[in-house]
C-alpha cells in the first residue's frame, strides 16, 4: 500500500488489505499537507514549524528530520530507552530492519496504540505491529522528547553536518 505513490488511493487500499488480513489500522486525518512531512518530522513535532522548516529548506535534501537524524540521536545516547511498563502517551516507538537501521517512528497514544506517519502518505492510527513489513521488525521504545528539546537536537545535528547559523 505505502509503495503506491498516489496517496488518495491508500484508503482503498487499506480497506482491500483489512478484507484480507484483519487489522486494527486506522486513517487519521491530517491537518498538514501530507507531502510535506515524515515520520521523524511527526514524532518531533516539526511539522509546520517554520524555523525547522528553514534548516531543513537550506539542508539540500541532507539536513533533516529523518533515519540520519535518529541514528544520530542514538549514537550519542540523546534518546532515553525504556520498557513498555514505563511508557505513556508521547513516548516513540522506532523501528529498524534487520541490518540495524531505521526505517520509522510513531508516537505512542495509549497501551500499545500509535498514531505514525506512512511514509508520503497518510496518518495512520494502528497497533505496534500493524505497520508495513517494510519497517522491520526491530523496535526501540524511547521516551518522548520536548519540542524544544528536540530542535535544539536538530539544530546540532545540522551544525555537524555543515550548516552555518548566524
Amino acid at each position: 500500500m505505502t509503495e503506491v505513490e498516489d496517496v488518495s488511493r491508500h484508503p482503498a487500499l487499506l480497506s482491500e488489505i483489512t478484507r484480507d488480513c484483519p487489522n486494527t489500522v486506522a486513517v487519521v486525518e491530517s491537518c498538514h499537507p501530507l507531502k510535506r512531512y515524515t515520520c521523524v518530522m511527526h514524532v518531533f513535532d516539526f511539522v509546520e514549524k517554520p524555523e525547522y522548516v528553514a534548516i531543513a529548506e537550506r539542508g539540500f535534501n541532507r539536513v533533516f528530520a529523518g533515519g540520519a537524524f535518529v541514528h544520530w540521536l542514538l549514537d550519542r545516547g540523546l534518546l532515553k530507552k525504556v520498557l513498555w511498563p514505563d511508557t505513556g502517551r508521547g513516548d516513540v516507538v522506532l523501528y529498524f530492519n534487520e541490518q540495524g537501521s531505521f526505517k520509522h517512528a510513531g508516537l505512542i497514544l495509549a497501551g500499545e496504540r500509535l498514531l505514525s506517519k506512512w511514509g508520503t502518505g497518510h496518518l495512520f492510527e494502528h497497533g505496534v505491529l500493524e505497520v508495513p513489513e517494510s519497517y522491520g521488525t526491530g523496535l526501540l521504545l524511547v521516551k518522548g522528547v520536548p519540542y524544544d528539546e528536540g530542535y535544539k537536537r536538530f539544530c546540532d545535528f545540522a551544525t555537524e553536518n555543515g550548516m552555518i547559523f548566524q
